[in-house]
């Protein structure tokens, strides 16, 4: 299936279980779910949800940053029922301030890349000048070869032959 078609499935079961269970599943307010929650959903939805889908869905769900934000050391855990069901232990804080932060990696660009370019004097104040100085004008892009035609390919090998009809 498409990356598009993946993603829609997975929207829709998020807004199944954000339905069935509101006070479990908030996608704005995310509230630490409780470790094994999966047997749950899938025992309370039955047929609903294929296995894989709702394990891809949690997974989305749990890698929300607003959802890895959420998960600091002493905070309750809820099952479907909103309901506490354990509590956020400092692994799984450290594991979450780690997952954030390699998306914020992924998201930033690296430390080793250039700023960029500072703009002239003249951009910056809104003057434009009259024609760029002759170090920042453009060259010609340089032609590309010519594409040879089958007729092209005829006459060099001819040439190559030293002008020989066969």
């Amino acid at each position: 299936m498409s990356k598009t078609g993946t993603r829609a499935r997975i929207g829709a079961i998020i807004k199944l279980l954000s339905d069935q269970f509101p006070h479990t599943f908030n996608r704005r307010d995310p509230r630490p779910l409780k470790v094994g929650i999966h047997a749950d959903v899938l025992t309370a939805l039955g047929d609903a949800v294929q296995h894989r889908d709702l394990k891809s869905a949690l997974r989305a769900y749990t890698s929300n940053a607003r959802y890895l934000g959420a998960l600091s050391a002493g905070a309750s855990r809820i099952d479907l029922d909103a309901k506490l069901a354990g509590t956020v232990t400092a692994e799984d804080e450290a594991l979450a301030k780690r997952r954030l932060a390699e998306s914020a990696r992924r998201v930033s660009p690296p430390a080793n890349v250039a700023p960029p370019a500072k703009l002239p004097p003249a951009a910056q104040t809104g003057v434009k000048p009259s024609a760029p100085p002759p170090a920042e004008q453009k060259l010609p892009a340089p032609s590309a070869p010519k594409r040879l035609s089958l007729t092209d390919l005829r006459e060099a090998g001819r040439r190559r032959r030293g002008g020989m009809e066969l």
